[in-house]
C-alpha cells in the first residue's frame, strides 16, 4: 500500500502577542490545509476565536476525508483535563492517538492502544505530553514489547531525544531513544521547534526501513516562527509531506516550506559606543534600508561605554521603521548592557518556559537536597510547579485546598510528617 500524509508539528496558533503575527500564523496554518486538503495550540485554554479558526480548518480537511491523527503537546495539556483539543476530538475532527492501557505489570505498567486507519491499514499510536517533560516518567512504564509485536506502526512524541539534541536546547528535558518501542516504520516527533535532521529543509530525506530508530525519527519543527530568536535564526517554518510503500518500503519526507513575510534582521553593536554613538548607527541602518513590508528584527547588543540601555527606546525604532513600510518590528536589547550594571544573561528569544527551564537547570547543579541526583532534582521542580500551579476550584473550601497543596508537596518530595 503506498501512502501519503502530512507531519505537522508545534502549530502554537495564538502564541504571538502581537495580532500581526498571530494574524500571519493563521494563514500560514490554512495554508498548510490548503496544501494538505503536540502543539495545535499554544496554550491548553486559548481565546474562542483561535478556536473557532482551528475548527474550520480541520472540518476542511474532515469534508474532505483526510482524516487527522494526533497527540497533545506540552502546550495542549491540562492537568485538569480541560484541553480545548477536547471538543475537536468529541467532533470527529480529530483523533486522539495516546490512549493510555493500564495493567497489572509492576515494572511496566502502561500499554499504548493501536489504531489503524480504515483506507490504508496503517497504525497510529503515540505517548502524549505533560508539561516541563514528565512524559519521560511515562515513557519508563510503557511495555514497548507489546508494541513491538505490531507491524506497520507509525508512532507520535512529544518529546526530544538525547541523542538528537541540538547543544543550544542543552536545558530542555530529553530522554533516551531506548524509551521508544523499536521496528515502527515512523516516528513523528514535536516539541522542538528546529528541523531534525536540518539537510530536511533543503532536500528529500529518505527513511530506510532498515534504519536504526534514531534515523527513522522526524522533527519537521514549528509550523511557523514563534518568537524573536526563531525568527532571527530560522526566518520560516514548515511542515513535511511523507510518503511511501508500507510496511516493506522506504519512506521519502520532504520540507513544505511556508514563509510568512519576508525576514530582515539587523544588528547593532554597541560594545564601547554611547547611547548617542549607537542611536546614530540605528538611525544610519535605517534610512539606507529597504523595509517595505517584512518582519524585522534588531538585535542590538554590546556594553555601553556611557548611559543606560533603557535611553535606546525600543518604541523610537519600531515607529521609525514602521514609517518605513516595516509590516512589523520586534526589538531585542537584553543584551545590551553599561558598565555600571551586570550583563543579564537572557536571550530576547527564549520563552517563559525556556527561561524557567534554565535557570532550574543552573540552581540544581548547584543544590544538594536530601542527596536527590540533579536530574531527579529538576523533575521534581517541574512537578512542583505543575501540581501546585493549580487554582483553587469553585466551591472548594480554602483549608482543603491547603491541605491538597501540602499533601502533593510530600509526595513528590518524597518526604513524611517525621522527615520535618
Amino acid at each position: 500500500m503506498r501512502i501519503k500524509f502530512a507531519h505537522v508539528s508545534d502549530c502554537h496558533l495564538g502564541g504571538w502577542r502581537k495580532e500581526s503575527l498571530t494574524k500571519l500564523g493563521c494563514q500560514a496554518f490554512n495554508q498548510m490545509v490548503d496544501i494538505v486538503s503536540g502543539d495545535l495550540y499554544d496554550v491548553s485554554n486559548p481565546r474562542v476565536e483561535i478556536v473557532d479558526f482551528a475548527t474550520k480548518q480541520l472540518k476542511r480537511l474532515y469534508d474532505a476525508e483526510i482524516p487527522v491523527y494526533g497527540i497533545m503537546g506540552s502546550h495542549d495539556f491540562s492537568p485538569s483535563g480541560k484541553s480545548m483539543l477536547r471538543p475537536l476530538i468529541s467532533a470527529g475532527f480529530f483523533k486522539n492517538v495516546s490512549e493510555p492501557i493500564w495493567v497489572d505489570n509492576k515494572q511496566h505498567p502502561l500499554q499504548l492502544k493501536i489504531f489503524e486507519d480504515k483506507k490504508t491499514k496503517v497504525k497510529f499510536t503515540g505517548m502524549r505530553a505533560r508539561k516541563k517533560g514528565l512524559e519521560i516518567d511515562d515513557f519508563q512504564k510503557l511495555d514497548t514489547i507489546e508494541l513491538e509485536k505490531e507491524s506497520g506502526v507509525i508512532f507520535l512524541l512529544h518529546t526530544l531525544l538525547n541523542e538528537l539534541k541540538p547543544k543550544e536546547y542543552y536545558n530542555m528535558e530529553s530522554g533516551p531513544k531506548s524509551m521508544l518501542p523499536q521496528n515502527c516504520i515512523y516516528y513523528a516527533g514535536g516539541h522542538i521547534h528546529k528541523t531534525i535532521p536540518e539537510e530536511l529543509r533543503e532536500q528529500p530525506y529518505i527513511i530506510k526501513k532498515n534504519s536504526e530508530l534514531a534515523k527513522k525519527v522526524i522533527y519537521p519543527g514549528c509550523l511557523v516562527p514563534t518568537n524573536f530568536l526563531e525568527l532571527e535564526r530560522q526566518q520560516f517554518g514548515g511542515f513535511c509531506i511523507v510518503s511511501g510503500e508500507v510496511p516493506n518500503g522506504d519512506l521519502e519526507a520532504n520540507y513544505i516550506k511556508l514563509p510568512m513575510k519576508e525576514v530582515k534582521r539587523v544588528f547593532i553593536d554597541a560594545d564601547n559606543r554611547s547611547v548617542t554613538e549607537v542611536k546614530d548607527i540605528i538611525d544610519q541602518e535605517i534610512a539606507r534600508g529597504s523595509f517595505e513590508d517584512v518582519i524585522v528584527v534588531v538585535r542590538i547588543e554590546g556594553s555601553l561605554s556611557t548611559g543606560k540601555s533603557f535611553d535606546i527606546q525600543a518604541n523610537d525604532i519600531i515607529e521609525k521603521l514602521k514609517q518605513k513600510g516595516a509590516y512589523e518590528v520586534l526589538v531585542g536589547k537584553t543584551k545590551l548592557v553599561s558598565d555600571a550594571y551586570e550583563k543579564i544573561s537572557i536571550d530576547p528569544g527564549e520563552t517563559n518556559e525556556q527561561i524557567e527551564a534554565r535557570l532550574i537547570y543552573e540552581h540544581t547543579q548547584k543544590t544538594d537536597i536530601l542527596h536527590v541526583p540533579k536530574k531527579k532534582l529538576m523533575q521534581k521542580i517541574h512537578q512542583l510547579m505543575t501540581d501546585l500551579g493549580r487554582e483553587q476550584r469553585e466551591g472548594e473550601k480554602v483549608k482543603d485546598y491547603d491541605l491538597e497543596m501540602l499533601e502533593a508537596f510530600y509526595t513528590i518530595m518524597e518526604l513524611s510528617v517525621e522527615d520535618e
